[in-house]
């Protein structure tokens, strides 16, 4: 299986377009979960996956200490200035970079086939009462309010899963994965933005399938005709779906700091 940073080049102006798309998007729902959760000037923390580094940021602003984790750092390293550590690191093979009050990650976990074991690796970096916070994205095509989109979708998710073991469907069992790795308290939230066509959700969601294009057309999953219909209407004002599915799970570890 490849990991994600070679499936895309984050130094690539278009990824750097996308990740600003999906900050744009995201960040408000992820930081509003950081504030239901309660960060506190005391607490260590640490971002796994940390993207262009906009939580890794906000947790700066809030805690004592930050460390920041990423397969590829380039994006990361202006984060320093702020006091945050930031490192390559693998969270299924290296050594813990820590022990933490409080470990977030975004949108990894499913894009990773040995996820469960990447999960109870970051449990065992928590200290006694600390907290969890994953959040995932289960794209669900056939909620499409237009059969092409959700073809689209479709085709797009099957290369993610054949080429990097993702399954989005996973997502959907949260907080489950968290109560089997030994958090206690957990729970989870549902959030289904709208993707209205022309804003920076539609934007995103296209871009990101854009990433699979050439190779789902190789494979015969769709046509270009069928993919250029679909990213016409993420740019149609009128176009409207349910299609992005967010769920947040937390938990704490037992016992206290």
């Amino acid at each position: 299986m490849a990991q994600w940073h070679e499936f895309v080049d984050p130094a690539d102006v278009t990824e750097q377009q996308r990740l600003a798309l999906l900050e744009q998007v995201f960040d408000p729902i992820s930081i509003r979960n950081l504030d239901r959760i309660g960060i506190q000037p005391s607490w260590s923390c640490l971002e796994v996956g940390a993207g262009a580094g906009s939580i890794a940021r906000a947790l700066a602003s809030r805690a004592g200490s930050v460390v920041v984790t990423d397969l590829t750092i380039e994006l990361l390293t202006p984060l320093t200035s702020l006091g945050v550590t930031v490192l390559r690191h693998d969270v299924l093979v290296d050594d813990a970079p820590g022990e933490f009050d409080f470990i977030h990650c975004r949108y990894v976990l499913e894009h990773l086939p040995a996820r469960q074991r990447a999960l109870e690796r970051m449990v065992s970096w928590l200290k006694p009462g600390g907290t969890l916070l994953v959040e995932g994205g289960a794209p669900t095509p056939s909620l499409s309010s237009r059969t092409v989109v959700g073809r689209a979708m479709s085709a797009g998710l099957a290369i993610y899963g054949r080429g990097l073991g993702s399954e989005p469907e996973w997502v959907r069992t949260l907080p489950q994965p968290l109560i089997a790795a030994g958090l206690v308290d957990c729970g989870a939230e549902l959030c289904a933005p709208p993707v209205l066509g022309g804003t920076a959700m539609a934007n995103w969601v296209s871009a990101t399938m854009q990433l699979t294009d050439s190779r789902a057309v190789e494979a015969g999953l769709i046509t270009w005709e069928e993919l250029t219909e679909a990213h016409a209407a993420y740019r149609d004002p009128s176009f409207v779906d349910y299609t992005w599915l967010g769920i947040a799970a937390w938990g704490q570890k037992g016992g206290t700091s």
